[in-house]
This record gives structure tokens, sequence and C-alpha cells, in this order.
């Protein structure tokens, strides 16, 4: 059985075109100035627009509730593009399967499509599989969030299955990401 995973210090990860760092309270007037198109935040597997316990909240009251200190044993980045958070990554350690788990989201809608998704997966797996030393990483994507599945899959992750309400869950061994890093894609029927 391997050792227990620590995540250590959040560090800042830079990519080409995004820096993934601590947050700031101004990203929260970034996240407000590109608000999410009705029924795309259903691709999230939440709707922070919905009510919650029978009480409407307020985008910036959700916002400023989620932007606290992160949970024990997870680490959350602001994405930084050009000056501004467009997004949020995250990374999870579950102790008890020695695994570490995935989120990530780009809010701007003017800058999907860009290949922004597949750096910050990137940084994030170097971050799970370099510095941590995690053989596996895995997440979890709605399957009707097909721009998020293609992003995944282009970073080496394969399907493993299907949860509940259609979560798909995908992961990446670190044998895995070393070939696609080199270049190779991954054999079978989930190549990108």
């Amino acid at each position: 059985m391997p050792g227990r995973l620590t995540l250590g210090p959040l560090l800042v990860s830079r990519g080409e075109r995004v820096i993934l760092r601590e947050r700031r309270d101004s990203d929260i007037e970034d996240r407000l100035r590109d608000p999410t198109a009705p029924g795309e935040d259903d691709h999230y597997g939440s709707s922070w627009r919905r009510e919650w316990d029978g009480r409407r909240y307020h985008p910036r009251e959700h916002l400023a509730a989620g932007h606290g200190p992160a949970e024990p044993g997870s680490h959350r980045w602001a994405v930084e593009h050009e000056g501004r958070c467009i997004g949020s990554a995250g990374l999870r350690v579950d102790a008890d399967q020695h695994c570490p788990i995935d989120t990530l989201g780009v809010f701007a809608p003017g800058l999907r499509g860009q290949g922004l998704g597949r750096e910050i997966t990137r940084l994030v797996l170097t971050r799970a599989s370099g510095v941590l030393g995690a053989h596996r990483v895995e997440l979890e994507v709605l399957a009707g969030n097909s721009r998020a599945i293609g992003c995944y899959r282009a970073c080496g992750l394969r399907q493993e299955g299907i949860r509940r309400h259609d979560f798909i869950l995908m992961a990446v061994l670190q044998p895995e990401k070393r070939i696609r890093s080199l270049g190779h894609p991954p054999s079978g029927p989930d190549r990108a």
C-alpha cells in the first residue's frame, strides 16, 4: 500500500498563458463580470443560481461564501489569464484511496475553446503526479459536458465508469500521463 499523500503548501503554478494562484477578493469581481449563461451552470454539476434549502442565494453571497479557506487535504486555485481571474482549479486528496481528485472550470465564456482548459488540467496533473507523487488522478464530469470531456481526454484521462446522475468517472495513471506528455496517443477506444 502506498504512503499517505499530503498536499503541502499551496504553490503557484505557471503555464504559458495561465497562472494557478491563491484566490483573492478581487476574483469575485472578475467572476461577476462574466455571468454564466442560463443552463450553462448545469455543466458544472451544481447551479449557484438555484434555490438551496428553500432560499435563493445572491451570486455575490454565494461566491464570497465559497471563497474561504480550502478544506484540509485540498487546494483551490484561482486561474489567472492576462491579469484577471477567469476560472478555478482544485485538487483534493482522498486519503483512503491514496488518490487526488481534480476539479476545474473556466467561467469566462469568451475564453472557452482556446486550449486554456487543457493547460490548466496539465498544470494540475503535474502538481498531482510530480510534486505530490500520485500514481493516479481522477475526476467526475457530467456526461453532457462534451467540451470538458474532450479536454480531459486530450490530457490523457480515460473514462472508467458512470455514476448516478450521469457523472462520468475519468482518471489517468502516472505511466499514461508520461506517454501522453511525450506525444504518444493512448491506445484503446478512449483515445482523443
